[in-house]
C-alpha cells in the first residue's frame, strides 16, 4: 500500500512543476542525488551537452547547446567527493555521505551537500539573456538527505526507489509562473528499473521538474546517458500562458557520459591495521546470507500451513 502512494505521488507532483533541469550535471540519477556511492579512490568523470530551443524578443526560435560535467572521487567506501561544472554557471562542489548501506531487508540512508560556491544563484541560466525567471531562494549550499530501497526481492520485478527532501535547488519557487506551488517544497524523488544488467530506465522528480531517461553501461567503465529534462512543458507548449522567451519553460534534450577509472589504492577499510581488502564481495555474501534465510523462513511457514 505504501509503496502504491510513494508511486502515486511522483506521478502527480511532475504536473505541479516550475523552474528547470540541466541532466547529467553532478553525479548521480538524471538531476537527483543517488545513494551509490564509489569505491575507495576510484574516480568519476561526466561530461553532458543538452539542446534546448529558446525563442528571442523578435520571435526568432534559436537552438542553444549547454555543456556540463562533473568528477567524483571515492573515499573509504562510506563517502565522496567532487566538482561540478555548469557552463555559464562556472563550478561548484559536492559533498555526499553514506549513513546506512542498503541490504535486503532494510534501505540505505544518504546525506550530501550540492553547490558548494559563493554564487547564491548557481545555476547555468543565470547568465542567459533573454531567460526571464529569477531566483528568489538562494541555489548555493543545498543540503539533502536521501532514502533509497531496491524492492526486486519484494515484488518479483527490478525496481529502486529513492526518496529525498533537500534545500536550495530543491526547493520549488514560490512565484511560480507556469504552475501551481509544490505541494511538499524541497521533496524529490526517482523510480530506477533495471531491463536488464546493463541498463537502466529513470523516471524523477527533482523538486522542480519531472525528467526522464535512460542508461546504458558499455563495460564497468564506460556509461552512457540519455534524458528528456522538464517533461511537464510538453503538455503547456500550446498553452496561451507559456512563455516562448523565457527558458526555464522549455523541454530540453541531453546525452551524457560517464567514465570510471580506478580504485588506485585496494584500501578500503578505515582502521589501518586491518588487512587491506575490498568489501564488494563481503557485501555481497551478506545479501546472500540474507536472501537464504528469508527463503528458509518462508518455506517452514509454507510448511506449517500444509500440516
Amino acid at each position: 500500500m505504501r509503496f502504491h502512494l510513494v508511486i502515486a505521488v511522483l506521478v502527480v507532483l511532475p504536473f505541479v512543476a516550475v523552474a528547470g533541469s540541466l541532466p547529467f550535471s553532478r553525479f548521480g540519477m538524471i538531476d537527483t542525488p543517488s545513494s551509490a556511492l564509489l569505491n575507495h579512490t576510484e574516480v568519476a568523470f561526466g561530461a553532458s551537452g543538452t539542446v534546448y530551443s529558446i525563442e528571442d524578443s523578435s520571435g526568432t526560435s534559436d537552438m542553444n547547446v549547454t555543456p556540463a560535467g562533473y568528477i567524483e572521487i571515492g573515499l573509504f567506501g562510506r563517502a565522496q567527493i567532487g566538482g561540478t561544472y555548469l557552463g555559464a554557471g562556472g563550478f561548484s562542489g559536492t559533498v555526499r555521505g553514506l549513513i546506512l548501506s542498503q541490504t535486503m531487508t532494510r534501505p540505505g540512508i544518504s546525506i550530501g551537500v550540492e553547490n558548494l560556491t559563493g554564487e547564491k544563484d548557481y545555476d547555468f541560466y543565470r547568465n542567459t539573456e533573454d531567460s526571464l525567471y529569477h531566483y528568489p531562494n538562494s541555489q548555493n549550499f543545498s543540503v539533502y538527505g536521501l532514502i533509497s530501497k531496491d524492492f526486486s526481492y519484494y515484488v518479483s520485478f527490478p525496481v529502486c526507489l529513492n526518496i529525498g527532501y533537500g534545500t536550495g535547488r530543491f526547493v520549488q519557487s514560490s512565484e511560480a509562473v507556469d504552475g501551481f506551488e509544490n505541494p511538499i517544497p524541497g521533496l524529490f524523488g526517482s523510480i530506477l528499473i533495471h531491463p536488464s544488467i546493463a541498463s537502466d530506465v529513470l523516471v524523477e522528480w527533482d523538486g522542480r521538474d519531472l525528467n526522464a531517461g535512460a542508461v546504458f553501461r558499455v563495460n564497468r567503465n564506460f556509461t552512457v546517458r540519455a534524458a528528456v529534462a522538464e517533461l511537464e512543458h510538453i503538455f503547456t507548449t500550446q498553452d496561451s500562458t507559456a512563455n516562448a522567451q523565457d527558458v526555464m519553460q522549455h523541454t530540453k534534450f541531453t546525452v551524457g557520459l560517464q567514465f570510471n577509472f580506478g580504485p588506485f589504492l585496494n584500501r578500503t577499510e578505515l582502521d589501518p591495521y586491518q588487512r587491506l581488502r575490498y568489501t564488494d564481495d563481503d557485501e555481497a555474501l551478506e545479501m546472500l546470507k540474507e536472501y537464504r534465510v528469508r527463503a528458509r523462513e518462508e518455506i517452514q511457514e509454507m510448511e506449517s500451513t500444509i500440516h
